[in-house]
């Protein structure tokens, strides 16, 4: 009976451990809060629509209305020196001023998701209102969306950080 008491608690221990370490090396992939998803249509979508609205107050020469969101990337920043979606922001940027956000959803992004998806669960224990979008800068891409530099120039360059992954030809892969 003793061996098997402590047989069982090495082992719930052994089992406990495991999880934690893996939890902490796939950024909360097993277990946490159930996260939301965005697909590429529905975000083009909301891009779409958040930049006819600045241009319409642009012409009617108002203030802009206020977003109910905001997009950011968690890419490193060798990628985000690359390209972003359009509208976007870095997660250090949106970290620094995270107060200005507060009460918008944030959705991020990132390659293909995983990431993201972690920082959004992140977000989530914090009570932040988010959506992951799923598939990233990928799908984008794959749709034939535009990418900009942070400085807000159309590129069709794009980090992938390796090229196993397989991009449209009219964008360039870069993976260094």
């Amino acid at each position: 009976m003793i061996k098997t008491t402590t047989l069982g608690f090495v082992t719930l221990m052994f089992a406990t451990t495991y999880i934690s370490s893996a939890n902490a090396q796939f950024g909360g992939f097993f277990g946490g809060p159930k996260i939301e998803t965005i697909s590429t249509e529905d975000l083009h979508q909301l891009l779409e629509k958040e930049k006819a609205a600045n241009a319409e107050a642009e012409t009617a020469d108002t203030a802009p209305p206020a977003s109910d969101f905001v997009l950011v990337d968690v890419r490193s920043e060798a990628e985000v020196n690359v390209s972003v979606i359009p509208g976007a922001i870095t997660k250090l940027q949106y970290e620094k001023d995270a107060a200005k956000y507060r009460g918008k959803t944030v959705i991020p992004y990132c390659t293909v998701g995983g990431r993201s998806g972690a920082y959004a669960k992140a977000l989530a224990r914090k009570d932040v209102k988010v959506k992951n979008y799923t598939g990233s800068i990928l799908k984008w891409i794959d749709a034939g969306l535009p990418l900009v530099t942070l400085e807000g120039k159309p590129t069709q360059r794009v980090h992938t950080y390796s090229d196993r992954y397989k991009i449209p030809s009219q964008y360039e892969q870069v993976t260094k």
